[in-house]
């Protein structure tokens, strides 16, 4: 094979993976906004609600020890088209089932959704090159943002009644299975070995670049489910606070290529540092600005900078690592995902009970700040040792 034959059969790869992962991600969002809102209608308490939506990261979280010897010996080609089923299956369910039954299956849907995730996050860290890795995961990070916020769009349109929302998620879904069909993978280069691809041994091997994912995860739950309570509290109206969440959560989608951009023509060590570092003083901004009109471009700044941090940690990964590897470290960081919501929320409903709503944007600071201090403590390095590339 050419090398012209070569650069657009990894580049139509990138194209299929995308694609897949782009059209499940609509129905995750969907879902996320959908089961809740279904489950306050028919007066379940607030503890259930959060309870069904934590079933999710427990699936993540509890998935990603398996997935590395699952995807390695029955392919991840002929895995993606199976979660997809898996996926269907579990939201049809869902949509007949008593709520009761919401519990179980959102957890089998966790499961899916973190191993369709680790194979796309493999395929296009496998398929991208040294020299565009950071923009084409800029890409992936922009479509997953995008993506997952057009499923509660959906919600307006549809309403929350019957099966049409539950429809739409499901051909969301089933349209995945057409790009998949053009993505051409070797899945022996996958299969655990004797030295490489175990879950563990990739913890111990990188745990900055999983804390650097942990960090955004925690970031991105606590906004997510903080933000809009704490501008009501600092005196906006209900419809201000959601839209500068809105704001901001689409808004930094165009900031995650030029990021890429940077860290591919520049350096992954410093755009990490410099983002980290932007994300602790922008988030402690929002002490100041919350009710003045600045508030809307910071959070767009805000976001991007500390989703930067999880760009650079995924084009490092993909530097770094290949193979079973690869796959143990896209299922670390899935699991990373379980753990921001499980312990992201808790941790600064704590802070804000004990210290007021104030802090909430000083928990957002403060992840960051330790991301930073491990930073400095292991010399700016995401990856301790590895067979493959050179030092981070």
């Amino acid at each position: 094979m050419t090398a012209d034959a070569t650069a657009r059969s990894r580049t139509g790869n990138i194209i299929a993976a995308l694609a897949a992962v782009g059209a499940c991600d609509i129905a995750f969002g969907l879902t996320m906004q959908l089961m809740p809102l279904l489950m306050e209608r028919e007066g379940w308490p607030a503890w259930a609600i959060g309870l069904n939506v934590a079933m999710g990261p427990i699936g993540i979280l509890l998935a990603g020890p398996f997935l590395p010897r699952f995807l390695g010996n029955v392919g991840t080609r002929r895995a993606a088209f199976a979660l997809v089923g898996i996926l269907v299956l579990s939201l049809a369910a869902i949509s007949v089932s008593p709520v009761w039954m919401w519990f179980p299956l959102r957890f089998i849907f966790g499961l899916a959704t973190s191993a369709l995730f680790t194979i796309s996050e493999t395929w296009v860290l496998s398929f991208s090159t040294r020299e565009n890795r950071g923009r084409v995961m800029g890409l992936y990070t922009s479509l997953l943002a995008v993506s997952f916020a057009v499923g509660p769009l959906i919600l307006p349109w549809t309403g929350l009644d019957g099966f049409l929302p539950w429809g739409i998620g499901i051909i969301c879904i089933l349209i995945s299975i057409l790009p998949l069909a053009f993505v051409e993978v070797e899945d022996s280069s996958f299969r655990q070995t004797e030295g490489g691809g175990h879950f563990l041994a990739f913890l111990r091997k990188a745990p900055m670049l999983l804390f650097a994912v942990a960090a955004a995860t925690l970031f991105d739950n606590v906004l997510i489910s903080f933000f809009t309570i704490y501008g009501i509290r600092s005196g906006l109206e209900l419809d201000t606070a959601s839209w500068i969440l809105g704001f901001g959560i689409i808004g930094n989608v165009v900031m995650f290529y030029p990021i890429g951009w940077l860290a591919d023509h520049w350096s992954r060590q410093g755009v990490m540092l410099i983002t980290a570092c932007l994300t602790v003083l922008l988030s402690l901004s929002l002490l100041v600005v919350i009710t003045h009109w600045l508030v809307w471009p910071v959070m767009v700044l805000l976001t991007a900078s500390a989703f930067g941090v999880y760009v650079v940690a995924l084009t490092t990964l993909g530097d770094r690592f290949t193979g079973p590897d690869l796959i143990a470290g896209a299922a670390a960081i899935a699991a990373m995902w379980g753990v921001g919501g499980l312990v992201g929320p808790p941790i600064a409903g704590v802070a804000i009970d004990l210290f007021g709503i104030g802090a909430m944007p000083v928990t957002l600071a403060l992840f960051y700040v330790i991301l930073l201090v491990g930073l400095l403590a292991s010399g700016g390095k995401l990856v301790r040792e590895t067979a493959h590339g050179s030092p981070a």
